[in-house]
């Protein structure tokens, strides 16, 4: 008896790890497609400081995800009124990581709609 309950609370667990693992999977791709094109433009705008010009190196990333909070800003976990905290902690962000010689990596912050650029 102890078997089979062991058994049940294993199948238990696996199966909201899985609709967890697919829920997740889900809701990045569906707001990669969301904000991919106006990433795109405010990380070409952003990144004519760095010597790239234009949306063209951002048309292709080598690599696009979603991250909670941006390391962008360098805030403490404790220092929460600054004004700074939700684009470290709590904002969503499309990182795109540019291919080629010059390796960029651009943080579009999906609240403020800024994007961070900074060389690899």
């Amino acid at each position: 008896m102890r078997f089979i309950v062991i058994t049940f609370a294993l199948l238990a667990g696996l199966k909201v790890w899985t609709q967890d693992r697919y829920y997740r999977a889900a809701l990045s791709d569906a707001l990669i497609e969301a904000y991919r094109e106006r990433a795109q433009v405010v990380c070409g705008q952003a990144s004519a400081k760095h010597g790239a010009t234009g949306r063209e190196i951002w048309t292709k990333p080598a690599s696009t995800e979603v991250t909670v909070g941006g390391k962008v800003a360098t805030v403490m976990l404790w220092d929460y009124e600054n004004p700074m905290w939700g684009v470290r902690y709590r904002n969503p962000h499309l990182v795109l990581t540019s291919d080629g010689p010059r390796r960029l990596t651009c943080s579009y912050d999906m609240t403020a709609g800024v994007a961070f650029v900074k060389a690899l």
